[in-house]
């Protein structure tokens, strides 16, 4: 496991990849390849503040949640 200490800051591409905007990147290409659920997730890990998941999830960790109409 990786430790990160408060002085450590996060690269430019850690940045990005932990950002809200590729969150739902991530999840947009999910439904484009056949997914009919996606939810973002916000988690305690510093590197990697939110996750992806295919499944609906019922919780106050969801950030967003999308669906097919």
């Amino acid at each position: 496991m990786i430790a990160l200490h408060d002085h450590s800051p996060l690269s430019a591409k850690r940045r990005t990849l932990c950002s809200r905007e590729n969150a739902q990147r991530v999840a947009a290409r999910m439904m484009d390849d056949g997914l009919d659920c996606v939810s973002i997730l916000r988690t305690s890990n510093p590197l990697q503040p939110l996750r992806v998941v295919a499944e609906s999830v019922d919780g106050p960790e969801v950030e967003l949640e999308m669906r097919l109409a």
